[in-house]
């Protein structure tokens, strides 16, 4: 079980997020470990905020996490930040 916001330093405590593929490219290292050690994975939390570029973010990851469902179970959104 991991979380992930988008923001630069992770912590859920900016509206901002990095890019419009962040989500899934702090996924990527993940998704390789999960698959090397025959694990599976759950994002317990994530967020970014409400603007075009978090929204592409997270439609960029849920759709990498879809793409690589034999590893990833499936995430909780956590909508109490900003």
């Amino acid at each position: 079980e991991m979380h992930q916001y988008l923001d630069t330093d992770g912590s859920g405590t900016s509206a901002n997020c990095v890019s419009a593929t962040i989500f899934k490219e702090r996924l990527q290292a993940a998704t390789k470990w999960l698959k090397d050690n025959k694990k599976q994975g759950l994002i317990g939390e994530f967020a970014g905020g409400n603007n075009a570029q978090c929204i592409s973010a997270l439609q960029d990851g849920l759709k990498y996490m879809g793409a690589n469902s034999d590893v990833w179970l499936g995430g909780i959104w956590w909508a109490a930040g900003p």
